[in-house]
């Protein structure tokens, strides 16, 4: 009993540790910024900005290696809530959410808030209605939770395989984020900045598996977190003189509101765009303070409900819940992701506010000849260009075209700030992105390895098993590159159809199997394929993979296949076998928060079974 309770203490030292790593990434952006200024150039600043932190991050993989099964796939269950609140309001915001979502604001204003409230709303959900309750039974993946609390491997697998699409997808999008980053500021060919991103996720994963992940990525978020609030605190007190940018910016929003009506925008009217934007650089014709333009009321309502039941129901979010120490601690690290999500959630409009009023303050019909100064500046990196469409030697807004994932990468230079605030900007999204990717390659390998093992051989066999799942790991990884290479990922059209996935395929299951003591084998697979299957089926007919515009038509074929997919368990529980004792049993067992961990008592009963099996052919 002593070394168990030894086991679930974490490092005291941990606040030290990442105060250092803190104040290590501050003071690189400060020698820089005086590098800067003594004529360094642009170039080596971003290179040393991007490169150093992401040497850091990897020696703190090393450094958390391990070759023990528990701490592989739940880091010990010993992760303090704060450190796992981290990487949850990672996981959920990643690289797609800090640039993709941030552009989307850029141009259609109020109607993308519904996304930024889908997170919010779906970690509540989380926090509520899941996370305790997966805790208490301790499962690896999300799959084996549904394969003890039905005792069936079928269903394991089945969840296992419809896992596969949703985790994909948000992992090619973070993947395309990171290399992208790079490949604008180190710089580098597409393909080297594919191959970098990958190599270092996978190894992050296979030199530690989820301890290597929570550590790293730990420090990712922290830097993720310093690089944002750092240009964007400067830049609110260049336009507000107070440095609280998600309460100033309120007082430009009348500034605002000129400058896009003297430089035209709104003009065209409400159908001028038909919904989210495209990666592909555009025109922002859309008011910010105008409602419902590009998405109907019931649109916004659908992609709101639509990111809170994805958000909910993410695999790599819930595959968090068994980390740490305790069910109180899992509420409160949920609760910790809550708050950063939600100061994200306020942070992303005043981003987009202050770079719209910079922007459209310069942009009402200026001569060709004298374009301002950050338009050569971000030229150069290809996040805007212009065209004098109509020929008459000037510039509106119309003819400004901006690249929508490079909206954040954009602030510094559009504030006329030196460029290390850009480079800083640059390596903030880069963690975040970094943090996300590895934990959705992780929770993809982990559940093909650990589900596919744990039906195939059930022996508890040390190095077979993470001999597989490190296999997993760099496969998935090399997948994940060669389709890079060869498609054209939008980062947010996949963020949105990989939740709306989630949402369809996994929410209903799980709400009935925590919540309804009824429930049973037939129904939780009866509810994942009916949700899975018509959401797949939508997403086939309507066309709707890969085309952001489609955001709202792909987050209300999730709801109905949810609805469908509740019906669907409920009636298969109902009209079919009724429940076993022993899932009635596991169900009020997971009910209560205190003893020990559910799946933990699986293994050791089974550990102690095969032990003396072998006693007993040893005699015989």
């Amino acid at each position: 009993m002593a070394l168990q309770s030894r086991q679930r203490t974490p490092n005291p030292h941990l606040g030290a540790y990442y105060g250092i790593v803190a104040s290590a990434f501050v003071s690189l952006a400060i020698l820089l910024a005086m590098a800067e200024q003594l004529g360094w150039g642009g170039g080596s600043i971003a290179r040393l900005m991007i490169l150093m932190p992401m040497i850091l991050y990897m020696a703190i993989a090393v450094a958390a290696r391990t070759l023990n099964i528990e701490d592989f796939f739940t880091s010990g269950r010993r992760v303090p809530q704060i450190y796992n609140g981290f990487l949850m309001a990672a996981i959920t915001v990643g690289g797609t959410g800090f640039f993709a979502y941030t552009g989307a604001l850029f141009f259609v204003g109020f109607d993308g808030l519904a996304i930024g409230l889908g997170w919010v709303c779906g970690l509540l959900l989380a926090a509520v209605l899941f996370a305790p309750y997966l805790r208490r039974v301790g499962a690896y993946t999300l799959p084996a939770y549904f394969g003890l609390r039905f005792r069936s491997p079928l269903t394991r697998m089945v969840a296992s395989a419809l896992l596969i699409a949703p985790t994909f997808l948000l992992l090619a999008a973070e993947a395309k984020i990171a290399a992208m980053v790079l490949s604008l500021f180190l710089p580098a060919a597409h393909w080297v900045a594919v191959l970098i991103v990958v190599v270092f996720i996978a190894a992050t994963g296979i030199l530690g598996g989820m301890r290597a992940l929570t550590w790293s990525g730990s420090a990712q978020f922290i830097t993720g977190s310093l690089g944002l609030a750092i240009p964007l605190t400067v830049v609110a007190v260049v336009l507000t003189n107070l440095p609280a940018p998600q309460f100033t910016y309120g007082g430009l929003l009348g500034s605002l509101g000129n400058a896009e009506a003297a430089a035209g925008v709104g003009a065209a009217g409400p159908s001028a765009v038909a919904g989210f934007p495209g990666h592909e650089p555009v025109a922002a014709v859309t008011p910010f303070l105008q409602a419902f333009s590009t998405i109907s009321e019931a649109g916004f309502f659908a992609v709101f409900v639509c990111f809170a039941l994805g958000t909910a129901a993410l695999p790599s979010l819930l595959a968090r819940s068994g980390v740490t120490a305790s069910v109180a601690d899992q509420r409160r690290s949920t609760a910790w992701a809550l708050l950063l999500v939600s100061l994200f959630a306020m942070t992303a409009p005043a981003l987009v506010v202050f770079a719209k009023v910079l922007m459209f303050g310069d942009i009402v019909l200026i001569p060709t000849q004298g374009l301002p100064a950050w338009f050569n500046d971000l030229s150069a990196l290809q996040l805007l260009r212009a065209t004098d469409l109509n020929g008459d030697g000037s510039i509106s807004f119309s003819d400004l075209l901006v690249a929508r994932d490079g909206v954040a990468l954009a602030l510094p230079t559009l504030a006329a700030l030196p460029y290390i605030l850009t480079a800083l900007m640059a390596a903030a999204g880069l963690a975040v992105a970094l943090a996300a990717s590895g934990s959705h390659l992780f929770t993809l390998s982990a559940s093909l390895s650990d589900d596919l093992y744990r039906s195939i051989d059930p022996q508890p066999i040390v190095l077979p098993r993470l001999l597989l799942a490190w296999a997993a790991i760099a496969g998935t990884a090399l997948i994940t590159a060669i389709y890079l290479f060869i498609a054209d990922v939008d980062a947010l059209s996949y963020m949105v159809t990989a939740f709306a996935l989630a949402a369809a395929t996994f929410f209903p299951a799980l709400f009935l199997s925590t919540w309804w003591q009824r429930c049973t084998l037939w129904g939780a697979l009866a509810s994942m394929a009916t949700g899975f299957g018509f959401m797949l089926l939508c997403l086939i007919a309507g066309g709707l993979v890969g085309i952001a515009d489609t955001a709202a038509g792909t987050a209300a074929a999730s709801l109905v296949s949810a609805l469908l997919a509740l019906v669907g368990g409920i009636g298969a529980s109902l009209y079919g076998p009724a429940a076993k004792a022993a899932d009635t049993a596991f169900f009020e067992a997971m009910r209560r928060p205190d003893g020990e961990t559910l799946y933990d008592q699986a293994e050791a009963q089974a550990s102690a079974a095969q032990n003396k099996t072998e006693q007993q052919d040893q005699l015989g």
